[in-house]
């Protein structure tokens, strides 16, 4: 069947002929064509050249298959090709869809609390600038709190975002869609035996039972959720396939779920839609048409025909003396593959795959999950408004876009609680500004690092000295903990000279240039195997709220180089051996004096004389 002419430009200039144009569309990637010129079209006759051919190089290819079904591409490739027979010589351009425009190569990028409709829109724009027209309308509105591109192209990363969130991504040849597009009520109409020569109707089981766990370490909570068996938007024929897979594949998948969370309800939210996508091939339609119109995204309706036998037309009123025909609705479809291919003499013929039109997700674009190495970090901010020890980094590559990491974990040899201690059980030890750090990611997910250690360097790190003897802690304010391995010591101080020194060799030294306070609940026991020795600058004061005693086993020894005051309500002095006292002037004054000798003689001996004055009487015996 003869068409009208396709028309094909290079750069807003149409192309006077061409031999050949293969274009290959399908949903979620790049489409690919390649269209074959006369090398005569272009070059020179007899020039074994593509002098001019090769300006074309990176300019925007625009062909129109109909006027409602245009393509624009990017020329990739341009070659030579000279061939025998009546072809000829020839240009062939290859190429990809204008999406090729965000491949420019590998980046790493980071987003914070936005959403998913923002992050692209800046992707495209910075990648494309107004090169690509595109329609952003993801189902996904809520705020994400944390996205990385991760070693990803645009492209690559767009794909990423469309499988991570099941959402919508295809190029209709001129606009690219992320996010379903508004509902088209509108159907084109196609009829099997007249705009269809060729029509499969297929079915396929496919595991679409998924189960999945998440952490939120906020409240520290672990959802679960799995998936249900009811999927809607299907016909007859893609509900029985779900039904014959779900009794085929009869367990749920299990894994860490792509999204963090805060309910099992969203949880499973997210596994059903992933669960729609699985599943949205499991009945599908592959026909050959002549149709120019036909277009990616493009909702079909297929009906079949068949000629009425004479009696049903009669019945139906139609004139029996003509061929009649009846309708059959076989089903709508939305297209998601199709290759156009086209000739110089007007011949045209497209291969395409449609699937239900009313599936809720299309199939998931086959990208790889990045997998995220560690990282290094430096510390921006510690002051962790929810109290938790967390801090907030920026990586190497955010330093030079301003951008930073969330609220992140730090891990420790040991954290935890316990009956006796609510919070803090554990080590912890919270990196400072500045300070460079490590990083980790819970299941090599870039979306979710968390802090593994701190790191020295070159200015700052000194290590352990000679032979690594020295271990240490050092406070942001000087206050040290330090392990001498060589001498086995450990010295323990802060920057106001206060230190506790233990020398490995049994002997503990502890200063403090004021005051050293002990207090103990009850009981303060001192022991030395030799020797106890208190110096005091100047008083020394002992204080008991009920008795003191001194015992020694050899001497008691008490010099004062003033005087010596003793007062007390009552005073006893038990000598066992000798009792003497010596004074320049020794006076006793009481109430009254008993001096008694129980056994021997009591004798007084003065160097002069003896007075005894008594105010009244004086007995001798």
């Amino acid at each position: 069947m003869i068409q009208e002419k396709i028309i094909f430009g290079v750069d807003s200039k149409e192309i006077s002929h061409f031999t050949a144009i293969e274009i290959v569309q399908s949903i979620n990637n790049h489409h690919k064509f390649t269209i074959k010129v006369p090398h005569s079209v272009i070059e020179e006759p007899r020039a074994f050249t593509m002098q001019n051919a090769q300006n074309w190089l990176g300019k925007v290819v625009h062909v129109v298959l109909e006027r409602q079904n245009n393509f624009l591409g990017i020329i990739t490739n341009i070659q030579y090709a000279q061939e025998l027979g009546h072809i000829g010589s020839q240009i062939i351009l290859t190429g990809y869809s204008k999406t090729i425009l965000l491949e420019s190569g590998a980046k790493i990028n980071s987003w914070e609390d936005t959403n998913l409709h923002a992050i692209v829109e800046e992707v495209i724009k910075t990648a494309a600038g107004e090169q690509l027209q595109n329609t952003i309308n993801p189902e996904l509105q809520d705020t994400i709190h944390y996205q990385t591109q991760y070693l990803e192209t645009d492209f690559q990363f767009i794909q990423r975002l469309a499988k991570q969130y099941n959402e919508w991504l295809y190029y209709d040849g001129e606009k690219l869609f992320f996010g379903k597009p508004d509902v088209n009520t509108v159907y084109k109409k196609l009829v099997y035996n007249k705009d269809l020569y060729n029509l499969n109707i297929a079915v396929q089981a496919i595991p679409n039972q998924f189960g999945a766990f998440t952490y939120n370490e906020d409240i520290d909570q672990l959802y679960q959720a799995t998936t249900r068996d009811e999927i809607e938007g299907f016909p007859r024929l893609g509900t029985d396939a779900i039904a014959a897979s779900q009794k085929l594949y009869a367990t749920s998948s299990f894994e860490y779920g792509q999204i963090t969370t805060g309910a099992d309800m969203y949880l499973q939210i997210i596994l059903q839609k992933k669960q729609q996508s699985a599943a949205a091939e499991s009945n599908f339609i592959t026909a050959t048409s002549r149709n120019r119109s036909l277009r990616i995204g493009m909702s079909i309706r297929i009906d079949a025909m068949q000629v009425k036998d004479k009696l049903a037309a009669f019945r139906s009123g139609q004139d029996i003396n003509k061929i009649n025909y009846e309708t059959n609705e076989i089903g709508i479809y939305i297209i998601t593959e199709i290759t156009h291919k086209a000739t110089d003499v007007g011949e045209y013929e497209n291969n395409f795959k449609a699937l239900p039109a009313k599936i809720r997700k299309l199939p998931e674009p086959d990208i790889a999950f990045p997998v995220a190495q560690m990282q290094q970090a430096e510390v921006v901010a510690n002051d962790d408004p929810r109290g938790q020890g967390r801090i907030r980094v920026k990586m190497l590559w955010q330093a030079t876009k301003q951008q930073r990491t969330p609220w992140l974990r730090v891990m420790t040899p040991d954290a935890g609680t316990s009956d006796e201690v609510a919070t803090n059980r554990g080590m912890v030890f919270i990196p400072e500004l500045g300070d460079h750090v490590m990083l980790g990611f819970r299941y090599n997910d870039p979306n979710r690092p968390f802090v593994i250690g701190s790191l020295f360097n070159g200015k700052i790190g000194t290590g352990g000295q000679t032979n690594n003897n020295i271990k240490s802690i050092y406070t942001k304010t000087g206050s040290t903990i330090t392990f001498d391995e060589g001498a086995s010591s450990i010295l323990v101080k802060d920057p106001s000279g206060n230190s506790w020194f233990m020398d490995g060799k049994g002997n503990i030294n502890v200063t403090a240039p004021k005051n050293f306070t002990i207090h103990a609940g009850e009981d303060f026991i001192v022991n030395a195997g030799k020797n106890v020795k208190i110096d005091a600058g100047e008083n020394m004061d002992y204080d008991a709220g009920k008795n003191i005693s001194q015992t020694a086993a050899n001497d008691l020894t008490q010099i004062a180089s003033g005087d010596i005051t003793e007062s007390s309500d009552s005073r006893n002095e038990m000598v066992d051996k000798n009792f003497t006292r010596q004074a320049d002037t020794s006076n006793e004054i009481a109430s009254g004096v008993t001096v008694f000798s129980n056994k021997e003689n009591l004798t007084l001996q003065s160097g002069k004389d003896v007075e005894i004055n008594s105010a009244e009487k004086f007995k001798m015996f």
